[in-house]
């Protein structure tokens, strides 16, 4: 039987998100009157602020989006509800331990990798777990906020290394 689970991790758009979002139009309004008063110099200007702000808007509006399909995780990242980036693809079998951040396990696992990577929107104040990864020779920590179904699905396909229950 196939195993396929897909979770979602919404997030609400913050006030930078917002202020940044009017700025955008409100420049590029700015900058359209600057062009009617022969202003190009200024319009310019603000036409490239209005640009910069546009792309660095996106980063400020995050989703995740955890996919389980048979012992085989894909976490994609999904800027303004548009665009979607394949964060990380990894085997569940891979994973040497998965628990609540908090927990004792946690806390007591030896030989902890330098490179952790922020899979949850900025915004997110629930309880975090962290998956310890093992790719070869690169060990990678996850900090991310997987459902109980995901976390069950995780513990069938590697029961010594899912701690869901602490």
């Amino acid at each position: 039987m196939d195993n396929f689970y897909e979770q979602l991790v919404t997030s609400e758009k913050s006030l930078t998100y917002k202020v940044a979002n009017v700025m955008v139009y409100g420049l590029g309004v700015l900058a359209f009157l600057s062009l009617l008063f022969r202003q190009i110099f200024l319009a310019i200007i603000l036409i490239a602020v209005a640009v910069g702000l546009f792309f660095l808007k996106k980063n400020l509006f995050v989703e995740y989006e955890y996919a389980f399909t048979n012992g085989e995780i894909d976490i994609d990242k999904i800027l303004e509800m548009k665009k979607r980036k394949r964060v990380l693809t990894f085997q569940i079998k891979d994973v040497e331990i998965l628990a609540k951040e908090s927990s004792d396990e946690i806390n007591n696992f030896s030989n902890k990798p330098n490179k952790v990577l922020d899979l949850y929107p900025t915004n997110y104040n629930g309880e975090l777990f962290v998956a310890v990864l093992n790719k070869g020779a690169e060990k990678v920590m996850l900090r991310f906020v997987p459902d109980e179904k995901f976390l069950s699905l995780s513990f069938k396909y590697n029961p010594k290394a899912v701690k869901k229950n602490k």
